[in-house]
């Protein structure tokens, strides 16, 4: 009869790693010489299966499998989910020009990466796969996440990052006359500025006067055609001028009278 040998099955619980994964399977002949060569059934994915053990071949003696019958050659074993991993985002910063700037995502596994996003960090947007990003002034909060495949465990969500888009300043630059003389019209010294970015036109204009005195003309952006004033901050926003009285000389008419009582 044929010899009946049992197998010996190892440890039946794995994670998932992306590789043939099962029970290692052995047997021993007890025939002086001859080594029996087990071979068994695996799995790559995560979830629960059964190993079957099989004599594939046997080394020295006689080498033949049909001397031999195994036995429990079946093993249950379990490929459990692996942890995915966040994607390691970073905060970014820049001065306005008008052009989006987005998050630094990079990295992430197990699934598809998720963004959500917040102006106050408090108050928070429906999660997206868009990669967040701004154009305008301002902060954006964002926070990630790995929505789990079949293979893994979804992550929590990450903490805050930032990407934070400053004012860009404008300088004023004042004309060089600060004096002027009263004519009943509006006077104040002129203004000069540079619009900074392309496709942009700020229109500022300054406080003037009439009447003879001493001021403060002050500049202020009104508007921006193709943009928004929330993206500019002024600076050297203010001047001071006189406008002096004007000299009126007096004419006098004839000298010379007869007395007309």
């Amino acid at each position: 009869n044929k010899k009946s040998v049992a197998v010996t099955w190892g440890g039946t619980t794995f994670t998932y790693n992306n590789t043939q994964q099962g029970p290692t399977a052995s047997a021993t002949s007890g025939v002086t010489g001859e080594t029996l060569n087990i071979t068994r059934t695996t799995a790559i994915d995560a979830g629960t299966y059964t190993s079957t053990a099989t004599l594939s071949s046997v080394t020295g003696g006689q080498g033949k499998t049909s001397n031999y019958t195994l036995t429990g050659t079946t093993k249950q074993f379990t490929i459990n989910k692996a942890n995915a991993t966040n994607p390691t985002l970073t905060s970014v910063s820049k001065t306005y020009d008008g052009t989006a700037l987005s998050i630094t995502s990079t990295g992430g596994s197990g699934g598809t990466i998720y963004y959500k996003t917040s102006e106050n960090n408090s108050s928070w947007s429906a999660w997206t796969t868009t990669k967040p990003s701004r154009t305008n002034a301002g902060t954006t909060y964002v926070r990630a996440y790995v929505s789990a495949d079949s293979n893994h465990n979804s992550t929590s969500e990450t903490s805050s990052y930032t990407i934070s888009i400053s004012k860009r300043e404008v300088s004023i630059t004042w004309g060089t006359t600060t004096t002027f003389t009263y004519n009943n019209t509006n006077q104040a010294p002129t203004i000069s500025y540079t619009s900074p970015v392309s496709g942009q036109t700020l229109n500022i204009t300054r406080s003037t006067a009439i009447d003879a005195g001493t001021y403060t003309s002050t500049a202020t952006l009104n508007s921006v055609t193709n943009g928004s004033t929330n993206n500019y901050t002024l600076t050297n926003t203010t001047k001071q001028f006189t406008i002096n009285k004007k000299s009126v000389a007096v004419t006098w008419g004839g000298t010379t009278f007869t007395y007309n009582n």
